[in-house]
């Protein structure tokens, strides 16, 4: 018997909205038994939730710009889901009316606000915008053109099959049931199949003449018994086999993939010609079982794809939550801001984490979210903008004080010259940062007439250049020292403290070997703290330790501690700027090959400065903890 549901899928094709699976029972000869019904799958509102899962929550084009929605839509184009399109097409067209009627409010105010009668009012959209409408017009003829053309093919398949119904009501007519007339009757079957599916007002009519033909045929037919329970076991077992095929796709992964899978199997199913009775409700009902089966994992996964969007929406409102009061903050310390950025950053980075939320609310969380996103950033621009209007003042007093010290460098009155260069050191201090671009020149400038003036006074003690050169030399010896005991593996920290504390007790040495004799002991002292079994950070404290015990007795020793501190807090303070700017940076690169390196190249610079920003750290926490415990 055939079933008219075959012609089901048909139908709703031509209602543009519906995608049915298409199941039903093939052809069994006048066989098959009269309740076998088709499976309930078969129903067009399942597969609409079906392209409702696949499209739940997935597109927000509510922070899309015009070029973005004109390009969004020109690749619709290559879309072969027409259910698809018009729902992507309706969201983005949505989105592309509120821009052109913010846009065209927006000219209109203008207009009026320069003496304009809103009745002269001539509103041109942006080309943009037109093209949107351009290709939503053109995608929508694609459309009707698609079912229009689709309606012809069907028409013409009509005519077709009923060619062939005139074949097959002649073989019938004509009586003769043996060899040849069976095989140019599974010849007609197979063309039959072969052509595409009909109208569906005709379809009931056409396929009742071919089930009713076909029924008078096999029932002529009383010769060739065993050929015909060949062909029908041989039926059965493709029937088996596709049932095995079937129940195996309960257990796939991919759900979507099983789905489109078990269409395959119907079809399949439904060309078989019949089966040994005994075995036709049997192997019917073994089919529709399996089928059942993955339609109710089908259930079971949109059941829970709504569970997921659930949870994520309640995690995504809760964020908004969390993100509510970075849109009012507001401070004047960079550090202060740096730490806020990391927090929402954060945040972000848990929202992206997030799926999709129901389509219905996540417009509004998406613009709830990004709102306050986009206000704390804007308050941070406007903070750095002043920032840097600071630091442009900041180094015109520094360009001034290194006119006054340029004015002075060449002078002989040593004493009050060097009293005014050490105000003018002090002052220097005193002020913050200038743009980072002109940091290394302006200092290097104040630092050169600086040094100009003490080095020319300094060459006015020859006779101490002399005992500098031997304190320089008894330095070295130590160096050698300690430099012998490291490569020697010796641990004996009481005498490392000895040799250290000797070489703080020898007095200066000339000034261009003071950083050099300090690296080498320096260089030295690590050599040497390399060979004992401790972490880095306690090699720092051990280090901090030899130069407190070198300070014993000087009274500029809590002066000179800190101004280390203050040294090393506005190392990392600047280099945690400067991350953070860095970092803030790679948001602002645009998707290209070009920007991907310079992303690279960033991401570089960064994770150097973020080791370097650790070994500070830990110096930082060394000394403090050195100086506590004394």
């Amino acid at each position: 018997m055939i079933n008219p549901s075959e012609n089901r899928n048909e139908a709703t094709e031509l209602k543009q909205e519906e995608l049915s699976a298409n199941i039903s029972s093939q052809e069994e000869h006048n066989h098959q038994p009269a309740d076998e019904t088709p499976l309930p799958e078969e129903h067009a509102a399942e597969d609409e939730e079906e392209q409702d899962l696949e499209l739940m929550g997935e597109h927000d084009f509510s922070q899309y710009t015009k070029a973005q929605l004109v390009e969004a839509s020109s690749k619709l184009f290559d879309e072969t889901s027409f259910k698809k399109v018009d729902e992507l097409l309706r969201l983005m067209k949505v989105e592309i009316d509120r821009i052109n009627k913010e846009e065209r409010e927006e000219a209109l105010q203008k207009f009026l606000a320069e003496g304009g009668e809103q009745d002269a009012f001539d509103y041109k959209p942006d080309p943009l915008i037109e093209k949107f409408y351009a290709n939503y017009k053109a995608l929508k003829d694609k459309k009707a053109k698609y079912y229009s053309d689709l309606e012809k093919r069907r028409q013409k398949n009509y005519e077709e099959k009923n060619a062939i119904l005139q074949q097959i009501k002649a073989l019938v007519e004509g009586g003769d049931t043996g060899r040849s007339s069976l095989e140019k009757l599974k010849e007609l079957q197979q063309k039959w199949k072969d052509i595409g599916p009909v109208p569906p007002q005709q379809a009931d009519a056409l396929y009742s003449t071919y089930d009713a033909l076909l029924d008078r045929f096999y029932s002529q037919k009383s010769i060739e018994i065993e050929l015909i329970e060949l062909d029908r076991r041989k039926n059965l077992a493709a029937k088996q086999e596709i049932c095995e095929k079937a129940e195996a796709l309960a257990t796939s992964d991919n759900i979507n993939a099983a789905i489109a899978t078990l269409n395959k199997l119907k079809e399949e199913y439904k060309s078989i010609g019949p089966v040994p009775k005994d075995q036709q409700e049997a192997i019917w009902q073994r089919f529709k079982a399996a089928a059942d089966a993955v339609y109710e994992r089908k259930r079971k996964a949109v059941e829970e794809m709504r569970r997921m969007l659930e949870e994520n929406m309640k995690a995504k409102q809760a964020l908004c939550i969390k993100i509510e009061p970075f849109a009012e903050f507001n401070s004047d310390r960079i550090t202060e801001w740096n730490a806020k950025t990391k927090e929402i950053m954060a945040l972000q980075a848990e929202w992206e984490k997030i799926g999709p939320a129901p389509k219905e609310v996540a417009k509004d969380i998406n613009k709830q979210f990004w709102s306050n996103f986009k206000q704390f950033f804007a308050a941070k621009g406007r903070f750095f903008d002043q920032l840097e209007k600071t630091r442009q003042e900041n180094l015109r007093q520094k360009i001034e004080l290194c006119r006054q010290a340029e004015a002075l460098k060449d002078s002989t009155e040593w004493e009050a010259v060097t009293a005014t260069m050490r105000k003018l050191q002090e002052q220097w201090k005193k002020i913050g940062t200038v743009p980072e671009s002109q940091r290394e020149a302006i200092y290097q400038r104040f630092k050169a007439a600086c040094d100009h003036f003490f080095e020319r006074k300094r060459n006015r003690a020859q006779i101490q250049e002399k005992e500098f050169e031997n304190n320089l030399a008894r330095k070295r010896a130590i160096c050698e020292q300690i430099e012998a005991m490291a490569a020697a593996k010796e641990t004996d920290l009481a005498k490392l403290e000895e040799l250290h504390k000797a070489f703080s007790s020898i007095g200066f040495v000339p000034r261009n070997q003071v950083e050099k004799i300090a690296d080498r002991l320096d260089n030295a002292v690590s050599a040497f703290l390399s060979n004992l079994n401790v972490s880095e950070e306690e090699r720092e404290k051990i280090k901090f330790r030899l130069q407190l015990q070198a300070l014993e007795g000087n009274p500029d020793a809590a002066r000179i501690i800190a101004r280390q501190e203050q040294a090393l807090r506005k190392k990392i303070a600047a280099m945690e700027n400067d991350i953070s700017l860095w970092k803030n940076n790679l948001d602002f690169f645009a998707n290209s090959k070009t920007a991907e390196k310079l992303r690279r190249d960033f991401q570089v610079k960064i994770d150097a400065a973020e080791s370097k920003l650790e070994k500070l750290r830990a110096q930082l926490r060394a000394l403090v903890s050195t100086v506590n415990k004394k």
